[in-house]
């Protein structure tokens, strides 16, 4: 199976320069040179098995990123981060939010792709777990790719927030989420200014597929049914 690698650098020159090498050694490569939501969501759909990251890259903080990143349980990919920062403080919080390798640069092109293979070998790619395209629980399914939710027979299309909620719920169908943590992993952000607009979109979703798809937990969140 060819390996997939997402690289993130502002850095056009370099960026450019490191796609050609991961190329050359057989790699399907994604290149983005800054971070936003549509890149993000494009990272999700490549499926890569290594995320080379810059930790300076525009719009992120990329020790920030790669926690994010980390905690997301639909990624399943090795993160390496790609700096000029060789002070200690830096790479332990790196490793703290769930790095697996911390390369600083500048590194020979050849010994950078050793490092990336090397890592590769913790987990075959035959034995590799790949992010679901389809979650089902009962009779409900929820397809990733299109953006459709399917129950006893119907299908339905959902906003992307709606859409994203129902698969956190989904994916771990027995967790009860807070308002806040559901905010946190659909919008992206730290803080909810308002936890009320999750209820509005729960009221949404169950308009669509159902009043007894979700389950309200009085006094802490929502949880599916």
């Amino acid at each position: 199976m060819t390996p997939i690698i997402d690289i993130l650098s502002s850095n056009l020159l370099e960026l450019e320069k490191t796609k050609k090498v991961f190329e050359k050694e057989g790699f399907d490569v994604f290149a983005y040179s800054s971070v936003n939501e549509e890149n993000v969501n494009s990272i999700h759909k490549d499926h890569p098995d290594i995320i080379l990251l810059d930790l300076d890259i525009d719009n992120s903080d990329g020790i920030e990123l790669c926690h994010q990143l980390k905690r997301e349980n639909a990624l399943n990919s090795f993160i390496v981060l790609f700096t000029t920062h060789k002070e200690e403080y830096i790479q332990i919080e790196a490793f703290k939010a769930g790095a697996d390798d911390y390369i600083v640069k500048p590194i020979n092109p050849r010994i950078l792709v050793k490092r990336i293979k090397a890592l590769l070998k913790r987990k075959p790619f035959n034995l590799k777990e790949e992010k679901p395209k389809i979650l089902s629980f009962n009779n409900l399914k929820i397809d990733r790719e299109s953006y459709l939710v399917f129950n006893e027979g119907e299908s339905f299309s959902l906003p992307r927030k709606e859409f994203e909620m129902l698969f956190l719920l989904i994916n771990k169908p027995q967790k009860v989420f807070s308002r806040e943590e559901i905010f946190q992993k659909v919008w992206k952000e730290k803080k909810c200014m308002n936890t009320r607009i999750i209820d509005v979109h729960i009221r949404k979703i169950r308009e669509k597929i159902g009043e007894n798809i979700i389950n309200t937990v009085k006094g802490v969140g929502y949880q599916l049914a």
